[in-house]
């Protein structure tokens, strides 16, 4: 039987990226990753030491993702079959589409992970402003990603660990963003900034 050899995980970075992508909370993230109290989600992407991911974890993760529901439970009654005993919780399945549709649009300007959960043209371009904006008033480096939630129209920053990020600087990030970003998330409150863009339909 062949096996999975030579694996490498993923880095903090990439599993970082995923996260975006899913547009998943944390706890979101650990239920679909199967983690329990003692080792938090957040552990995995960022300190002097993150933890790796092994691949029977990654494993799961993907499958999880990648089955439908039909398939996945074809796979736990294998492992009923085999002689596990375990309870399921089916929370996440039935709120966890396999793929997101349509298609998450990402990209990288000045260090920064732009991302639109539903590829929306105006959120992305609005994205990207924002990355210019953040650029001349050399605040990028202190952001690591900027997701657009198109489900709920609101826009969240994710903070790089660094010690530069002083008040100042996340006051230019603010600016940055309120120029062009539609609705967004700072500091646990809800802000209005730009133009309101025109639909892409």
């Amino acid at each position: 039987m062949k096996t999975i050899q030579n694996y490498a995980p993923p880095d903090a970075q990439s599993l970082q990226r995923l996260q975006d992508r899913l547009g998943f909370s944390d706890a979101r993230m650990a239920e679909l990753a199967g983690l329990d109290a003692a080792t938090p989600w957040p552990s995995f992407l960022g300190g002097p030491e993150p933890r790796t991911l092994g691949r029977q974890r990654l494993f799961f993760m993907m499958a999880r993702l990648s089955l439908d529901e039909a398939q996945w439970q074809r796979v736990l009654d294998a492992m009923h079959d085999a002689g596990a005993r375990f309870d399921y919780d089916e929370a996440l399945s039935a709120s966890t589409p396999p793929a997101p549709e349509p298609v998450p649009d990402e990209e990288r300007k000045f260090g920064m992970l732009l991302v639109s959960r539903n590829g929306a043209f105006h959120e992305m371009e609005q994205l990207r402003e924002f990355a210019h904006f953040a650029h001349e008033a050399d605040v990028s480096r202190y952001v690591n990603s900027v997701f657009y939630d198109s489900d709920i129209d609101l826009c969240r920053f994710r903070f790089a660990d660094h010690d530069g990020l002083t008040d100042a600087s996340r006051d230019r990030i603010f600016d940055a963003a309120h120029k062009n970003i539609t609705r967004f998330e700072f500091d646990g409150r809800i802000y209005h900034g730009g133009i309101p863009p025109e639909s892409d339909g």
